[in-house]
């Protein structure tokens, strides 16, 4: 038999990224014989973060550094009065206040004078593309991050990329009430495995979730979603009309009751479920000070010639009450 297509399996050693942080002509020239476009989207992929985005709000904010005062909800009820006796007004208050800051980030690329006068396949406009993939992969990861660590099970011993303005975690347990004598509230849910008593509970927590002032919300669980290890369990969960493993007359409460999306950024064993979309005073918060803008780099040696993209943002979370409920998975 032929041995054209039989070929055994060998791992190659990781390669990594050498030599100098700038471009010669001897770095670039092996490539010109080869298709440059099909190398370079297999080495950077797809980036695409808009199954993240639904977790947050973007604005955009003028100063390094913002104070949001927190309005809190009034929780005035009306009295028996009478004509000529002395109103009873509503009475209201300031709740927390919540800092929103941004930070600098910035990446560059440079090259020789050279590279550019012998370049006739295209490697100096490739900078641009490579540096705007860095940006795109930047904001990915931050936010990526954001919901890799917002759910405390109480051993959070890394901490977490942002705070909500109660000071706890974005999905926490026994969270404090700006208004005095409201109850706590809390988004955790309980440990468990994907199946219809952890949705149930989910749902039914979420429906009897407070206000700050102790009224009902009537919350309701949009979607679901999972890392891509737990979409299998989920979809049997979801499509099965009957329990599995059960008699042929026992019905399954979730078949076809929640939509699951799997996030391929969810690295943690955790499932987070959104009620609403964010706004400006809940939810998770993107904040962009300075959108990406190209520089011209003027450097001492004018044979280099280089360029940055600078950017200002940050990540922010306000109150989860109305967006956000979550909670760990038991291991496969």
């Amino acid at each position: 038999m032929s041995t054209l297509f039989q070929s055994t399996a060998s791992g190659k050693t990781a390669t990594r990224q050498t030599g100098s942080d700038f471009r010669v002509k001897e770095d670039i020239t092996p490539y010109i014989n080869v298709y440059w476009d099909e190398i370079l989207e297999a080495a950077r992929g797809t980036i695409d973060s808009s199954e993240i985005m639904p977790f947050f709000n973007v604005r955009s904010q003028k100063n390094d550094t913002h104070i949001v005062q927190m309005k809190v909800a009034g929780n005035s009820v009306a009295q028996i009065n009478d004509d000529g006796e002395p109103i009873p007004f509503i009475s209201w208050g300031t709740g927390w206040n919540h800092v929103l800051r941004t930070y600098p980030w910035a990446i560059g690329v440079k090259h020789t004078k050279h590279l550019e006068e012998i370049d006739n396949y295209g490697e100096i406009a490739q900078e641009a593309s490579e540096a705007g993939d860095a940006v795109q992969r930047t904001v990915r990861n931050i936010i990526a991050d954001v919901l890799n660590r917002c759910v405390d099970d109480g051993s959070m011993t890394t901490g977490a990329p942002v705070l909500c303005p109660d000071g706890m975690y974005p999905i926490d347990s026994a969270r404090p009430s700006p208004v005095v004598g409201a109850p706590t509230f809390s988004n955790l849910e309980t440990i468990g495995a994907i199946n219809e008593d952890l949705l149930f509970q989910a749902q039914l927590n979420a429906q009897f979730t407070q206000a700050e002032n102790g009224d009902p919300m009537d919350n309701s669980i949009s979607m679901v979603y999972i890392p891509s290890a737990y979409e299998k369990v989920s979809w049997k969960l979801d499509k099965t009309q009957k329990v599995l493993g059960s008699g042929h007359n026992d019905s399954n409460w979730a078949a076809g009751r929640f939509e699951f999306k799997t996030l391929r950024d969810l690295t943690v064993n955790s499932i987070l479920y959104t009620l609403g979309k964010p706004d400006d005073r809940n939810g998770f918060q993107l904040i962009w000070q300075i959108r990406p803008e190209k520089m011209k780099i003027a450097f001492e040696d004018p044979r280099l010639i280089g360029f940055l993209i600078r950017f200002r943002m940050g990540v922010a979370a306000m109150d989860m009450r109305k967006t956000l409920r979550g909670g760990l998975l038991s291991p496969l």
